[in-house]
């Protein structure tokens, strides 16, 4: 029997992005709102000051995930999916705020936000590096990848409704912030890459993965006990899938 490991990386957003990730299906919906992103964003800005080269690191926490079962090269998200769903976002939004600009988006950018993946049988598939798995989240992070999004579809879920919010919070901090000044979005981006940093926790397989979510969260910071109760039972129940969660609460 191998040994089981658990690899912890500090990684700052630029290689975290390098990486694609899957949300499970039986993740819960995201739910930032439009506090929680601009006091993020805020707090980013605020280290960042005047000079991004200055500038000190800004630590966002942690993350948790495990190689996909499917064997494809993409990490299941198993904790760490507001903020990261956050960071995708932002992502997305300052790429469309340099278009805004008219000023070509830094080369960086577009591979963050996707790219193309070879699978084991050498096939390309383009991906987005980040796909939120639970229905409840619809298409809507695919339609800001891919510069689909026209604020107009009907927002079916609270999910897809927290989702778009977000985008939309970001797109206004940035106008806000630095207006047409592509000089301080620049830097904010750069700061943002290169500076902002997070923990990323791997594990071998999902049991242990969710061991490791189980023993961040138990001081009770971010989730409550139903949470983590649903990924609990999914992992020991053999119901089908749509029932296994349906039936909590």
């Amino acid at each position: 029997m191998s040994e089981q490991t658990i690899q912890s990386q500090d990684i700052n957003v630029d290689n975290v992005f390098k990486s694609f990730y899957a949300v499970p299906d039986y993740q819960r919906e995201y739910v930032w709102e439009t506090e929680q992103i601009e006091q993020f964003l805020g707090d980013i800005n605020g280290e960042l000051a005047d000079e991004a080269a200055t500038a000190p690191e800004y630590f966002i926490g942690s993350i948790v995930v495990c190689p996909s079962p499917s064997d494809d090269g993409v990490m299941e998200l198993i904790d760490g999916q507001q903020r990261m769903t956050t960071l995708f976002l932002s992502l997305c939004a300052i790429r469309d705020r340099f278009k805004d600009l008219e000023e070509k988006p830094p080369g960086a950018l577009k591979p963050q936000i996707a790219a193309i993946s070879t699978d084991l049988h050498g096939q390309d598939q383009f991906r987005y590096r980040l796909d939120l798995q639970y229905e409840d989240s619809g298409d809507v992070l695919e339609k800001i990848g891919a510069e689909e999004w026209d604020g107009l579809v009907k927002r079916r879920t609270r999910s897809v409704s927290n989702i778009a919010n977000a985008y939309e919070v970001v797109g206004e901090f940035l106008r806000s912030e630095f207006g047409n000044d592509i000089k301080r979005l620049k830097s904010f981006y750069g700061y943002l890459n290169h500076k902002v940093k997070l923990i990323r926790i791997e594990t071998q397989d999902v049991a242990k993965a969710l061991k490791v979510f189980e023993t961040i969260n138990d001081r009770g910071v971010g989730l409550d006990s139903m949470d983590l109760l649903k990924n609990l039972l999914f992992m020991n129940t053999s119901v089908p899938k749509k029932s296994r969660i349906d039936s909590i609460g």
